[in-house]
């Protein structure tokens, strides 16, 4: 095998290894989301989140519906909002 062969090999070995460690990494971050289609949004009020945050996944029978997209504070009724955004294949 030439130089210029060997050069292309290691350059695409090297390229792959890059896009899996991207890929692993937005996945350890939870950056991907199955919700990238069509979504529809449910508010609802509650007393307590807890440890809820944003882009955490909603989850129902332990399947990924959906994705919290945000969480805010009703200061009339003392309670969080959190907008979630479901997936439109779970109606």
């Amino acid at each position: 095998m030439d130089k210029t062969t060997l050069d292309i090999w290691v350059g695409l070995f090297v390229a792959i290894g890059i896009a899996a460690l991207m890929g692993l990494a937005m996945k350890v971050g939870n950056l991907t989301s199955n919700t990238l289609g069509e979504t529809y949004t449910i508010t609802a009020n509650y007393e307590n989140i807890g440890g809820l945050k944003p882009r955490a996944p909603v989850k129902s029978s332990g399947v990924v519906v959906g994705r919290i997209d945000k969480i805010q504070f009703d200061t009339k009724a003392y309670q969080a909002v959190v907008t979630l955004k479901i997936d439109k294949r779970y109606p």
